[in-house]
């Protein structure tokens, strides 16, 4: 596996070739700071206006919009500053393949067709490209920072290694079709050799030897829809799905539980708040859900058996799952277009 030992160590190359760059411009704000702060300013109005509406589909951003003459002014402009940030970056993003032509022309012409593989190219060669287009890739947001801020409850997350956490492994294959895994667990929530949580074996241990971070999404009591608390969260995920070293790769969303209740119901619960986070990832982030798939497990993998009901329990694990053959939005790339 030359190619992919070789297409790691370029995006571990562009990882710390960002991550010293002092964020001094309105280009770096992320969508984890802007959603927190869309959340502590709008925060009580959504709980209040906008009860049934998710993050995902832009269902907070109309719901908000009708009540607009009713959410506090404070609301009213973090929310329009959010959304120009949004319509911003979607437009940059749109202008690349214009503005920066001549520039892939010159200094990625073997790479294949492919905004993965190009984009991995422009950010490599970022000093010698034209001033144009390097203010197109810093209007997109791909230099944002990497901010985990005030999350709350979290797992297995620091500011320093959000990012080496999902491209410092080399091993990204997970064995085993997203089909299969759903098959698995549908399986197992009727094994009753299963039915005791403090002796029941993880579903598929393998998940926890790939590239990912875990993190706490909190959700509505029995419901997918994700408290404003989480937006920071969903928001972080999206700003490192759009790293310039993460930007080739294709994503897997895994929804866990704890024991609280029936497995039965715990397993599409699990499944109905990971498609809720590949939806907001989807709109407003912009991000193909060819790229993200997910899949819930419900308590079948518990993070701490010994304390089943425990609220560690309840997480949600963003896996890298590679490079996949016949998929545009994380193409395999062969070893002679490595640069």
């Amino acid at each position: 596996m030359r190619w992919k030992s070789a297409f790691l160590a370029l995006a571990v190359t562009l990882l710390f070739a960002f991550a010293g760059a002092p964020p001094t411009k309105a280009e770096t704000i992320g969508y984890a700071e802007s959603l927190g702060h869309l959340a502590a300013s709008c925060g009580r109005d959504i709980n209040r206006f906008c009860r049934r509406a998710n993050l995902g589909g832009g269902e907070v951003a109309e719901c908000l919009e009708r009540h607009r003459g009713r959410v506090s002014a404070d609301c009213q402009a973090t929310a329009s500053e959010v959304a120009a940030l949004l319509r911003e970056r979607s437009a940059a993003r749109a202008s690349i393949r214009r503005v920066c032509e001549l520039d892939r022309l010159k200094f990625c012409g073997g790479i294949q067709p492919g905004d993965a593989q190009i984009l991995g190219c422009m950010y490599a060669s970022r000093n010698a490209l034209s001033p144009g287009c390097r203010q197109a890739l810093a209007d997109s947001g791909y230099e944002a920072a990497l901010d985990p801020g005030p999350l709350g409850s979290q797992l297995h997350l620091t500011s320093r290694d959000i990012l080496t956490s999902l491209v410092g492994i080399e091993r990204t294959n997970i064995g085993m079709s997203v089909q299969q895994l759903r098959a698995l667990a549908a399986r197992a929530v009727r094994d009753p050799s299963r039915a005791d949580p403090y002796h029941r074996a993880p579903l598929f241990a393998q998940l926890n030897s790939l590239a990912q971070l875990t993190i706490a999404v909190e959700f509505d009591l029995d419901s997918a829809r994700i408290k404003p608390k989480s937006y920071r969260a969903i928001g972080l995920m999206a700003d490192a799905l759009y790293h310039p070293s993460l930007y080739g790769y294709c994503f897997l969303i895994v929804g866990h539980t704890d024991a609280t209740g029936r497995r039965e119901y715990n397993l599409r619960l699990s499944e109905r708040r990971a498609r809720a986070i590949q939806a907001a990832l989807a709109n407003p982030f912009g991000i193909s859900p060819r790229r993200v798939d997910e899949v819930g497990l419900g308590e079948e993998q518990l993070f701490d058996p010994r304390h089943p009901k425990s609220g560690v329990n309840r997480r949600v694990q963003l896996i890298n799952i590679g490079q996949i053959a016949g998929n545009p939005e994380c193409p395999v790339v062969p070893l002679q277009d490595i640069k």
